[in-house]
């Protein structure tokens, strides 16, 4: 993976990132590669992405608001491959032939994908399957302060399917 992305996976559970390297590597012996766009978000930049197309200029991109993300949790990526090559352009096309190859490995990890939610789908998002799809009451009081232990105290406790719906 590039360096961008690995900078990505760092911020988030170890886990994840281990399942999306696990299918960045199958995909990269046919030729297509990844980038990791998104994973640990601020309350600041979820609630920025929140009000794009409300408050702010651009088209709507999240119901979720800080808090009700799992990015916020380091639970989830957003992720999208590159048209050719380990660099460049990347297809956002979802109905593609090669964005649906990335799907189906990041599905092939046990991941759960955004683009299969009803209220607004969201094609480039995976996150673990050993949560539900928005936070709960008990992961957003484990992560109380929202620092490093918290987030490992969240990762701890999602793994062990302490928040399962």
């Amino acid at each position: 993976m590039d360096p961008r992305s690995e900078g990505v996976l760092l911020t988030v559970d170890p886990d994840l990132a281990a399942r999306v390297r696990a299918a960045a590597d199958a995909l990269a012996a046919t030729g297509t590669h990844l980038l990791v766009v998104s994973g640990l978000r601020t309350a600041a930049q979820q609630n920025a992405l929140y009000d794009q197309g409300r408050t702010a200029p651009g088209h709507i991109v999240t119901n979720a608001r800080a808090g009700h993300s799992m990015h916020n949790y380091g639970l989830a990526v957003d992720v999208v491959p590159y048209l050719s090559g380990e660099s460049g352009a990347l297809n956002w096309n979802a109905e593609t032939p090669q964005y649906q190859a990335m799907v189906s490995a990041l599905k092939g990890q046990g991941l759960v994908w955004g683009g299969e939610w009803k209220s607004i789908p969201d094609p480039d998002h995976f996150q673990m399957p050993t949560v539900p799809v928005s936070p709960n009451t008990a992961m957003q009081s484990d992560y109380g302060a929202g620092d490093e232990a918290a987030l490992v105290t969240v990762w701890t406790n999602a793994a062990a399917g302490q928040y399962s719906a």
